[in-house]
């Protein structure tokens, strides 16, 4: 079972080549607090093929990013670089700076964040050292209050359940950084928004939230930033960084459209003020 992941400082360095400028593909904000920086950073296979390629990124504390892109165009891929997880068979060159003593992360299916037989909270206190009355408070934050619930052993769940107790464990490790990997892939736009505002309630203004998903409505719902993945390269399409749309755009459809991030306008209205 893995539910975080010991990740230290580290600097990397490829065989050396010719500097690059930054790319305004990759453009992000910069930080001397930032948990992940990444630069001039590629992904090979054996056969020496560029599966990932990223300039420029940083990953500042308490950001909310969404990763778009279709199947196959890097997004577990650069979440695996972010965590500092790639497959022995793949090369990594490039530089990534990472200052992330735990990680915490929220699978598809709940299920493969869980001992299927360990009773759910005790389960949790187990793993995350957290008090009982925390484990009860992050659990009741998920909706899963019923104190029966609680004594069952996550293969007795249903699938929404054990999504929700993976939300509960990712938040419980007290992670600076939460990746979730599709977590609303398998599900219907009515479960996808409860799914999202569960991470929103969990989830603190501390910590930082990076989403992987072909689903660009969650871009729309939950993301300050939305990192556009193609051919492994990330294009930042936040809002802030786009054009004004046209006045006959769809803006219920569009994430650069007129009714534009709600978190986002949230905390950029509170800068304002």
């Amino acid at each position: 079972m893995t539910t975080s992941a010991r990740v230290h400082d580290e600097h990397a360095t490829s065989t050396p080549s010719a500097p690059s400028a930054p790319s305004a593909d990759a453009a992000s904000p910069a930080s001397d607090t930032a948990l992940v920086t990444l630069h001039d950073l590629t992904v090979r296979d054996r056969a020496g093929r560029i599966l990932l390629d990223v300039p420029a990124l940083t990953i500042t504390p308490g950001e909310r990013i969404v990763l778009t892109g279709r199947s196959g165009s890097g997004k577990s891929l650069l979440l695996g670089v972010l965590t500092g997880r790639t497959a022995p068979s793949l090369r990594v060159t490039g530089t990534r700076i990472a200052r992330l003593p735990r990680i915490g992360l929220v699978p598809q299916r709940g299920l493969d964040a869980l001992h299927p037989l360990v009773p759910l909270a005790r389960q949790l206190r187990a793993v995350t050292g957290s008090s009982p009355e925390r484990v009860a408070e992050v659990l009741d934050a998920v909706g899963l209050s019923d104190p029966a619930l609680r004594r069952r052993r996550p293969a007795e769940l249903s699938g929404g359940q054990t999504q929700r107790a993976a939300v509960a464990l990712a938040a419980l490790t007290r992670a600076p950084l939460i990746v979730a990997d599709e977590p609303t892939s398998a599900l219907d736009p009515d479960s996808r928004d409860r799914t999202l505002r569960l991470l929103e309630s969990v989830v603190d203004d501390r910590q930082t939230l990076v989403v992987a998903t072909h689903d660009t409505t969650v871009a729309t719902l939950l993301g300050d930033r939305h990192l556009r993945m193609s051919a492994g390269r990330p294009t930042d399409v936040s809002r802030a960084q786009s054009p004004a749309p046209a006045a006959h755009d769809d803006a219920t459809t569009t994430v650069d459209g007129a009714q534009a991030v709600p978190r986002a306008a949230e905390r950029n209205a509170g800068t304002a003020a």
